[in-house]
């Protein structure tokens, strides 16, 4: 089986960052998206990435932005992927492949969602649960159906939505996915990380 990657989402600050480094995260996501609790302004961010150690990926995470908006944070903030999570179209992510990974993110509720993926031709595809289902049930998961059904169209699959330590586990011994995402379920408040939820989660998945 191949390793897994971590990927520790909604990063606001620089010991979360650190912490994440030192326990072995793969790559760290920055939210510019002002709907979310765990948005980050662009200047925090370029402070943040640009006093991280070597050979963490930073990931730029966008909810229906504009094409000014993501090319003002990029101007700004020295990022190695990019990953969209709202509507955007397969050419509104094609324009930033050329020097970027993409990640488009995926919100399935039945097995005939997973048609659009194909339209779209990025690095990596994640699944993750609407934000509305996550706010009505706080344990929701992905459906390990969808899960299954999806790693059997492609690998390149990132498993997100409801993720935590205690939790990660059985995921991972039925699956196999590229990478795993985590942001709710290491922390102890909204934007803020719990250090001993961070290192065990990704303890939990580099084991």
């Amino acid at each position: 089986m191949k390793p897994v990657r971590v990927k520790i989402c909604g990063i606001t600050n620089l010991e979360d960052a650190l912490w994440a480094y030192q326990y072995g995260a793969d790559a760290i996501g920055f939210i510019f998206s002002p709907q979310s609790v765990r948005f980050i302004s662009y200047s925090q961010a370029k402070k943040i990435a640009e006093q991280l150690p070597p050979f963490i990926n930073k990931v730029g995470v966008f909810l229906n932005p504009k094409l000014s908006e993501v090319k003002e944070v990029l101007k700004e903030v020295p990022l190695d992927t990019l990953q969209f999570h709202g509507k955007e179209s397969p050419l509104f992510c094609r324009r930033f492949a050329a020097n970027f990974k993409i990640i488009k993110a995926f919100f399935p509720k039945k097995i005939s969602d997973l048609q659009f993926l194909s339209y779209y031709k990025v690095d990596a595809y994640l699944l993750d649960i609407p934000l509305a289902d996550k706010k009505r049930i706080p344990q929701a998961t992905l459906s390990y159906k969808i899960v299954s059904r999806v790693l059997n169209i492609n690998e390149r699959i990132i498993i997100s939505g409801g993720l935590t330590p205690d939790n990660v586990g059985d995921f991972l011994k039925k699956f196999n996915p590229l990478a795993v995402d985590v942001a709710r379920g290491v922390e102890s408040l909204p934007g803020k990380k719990d250090r001993g939820k961070l290192e065990r989660f990704i303890k939990i998945v580099k084991g």
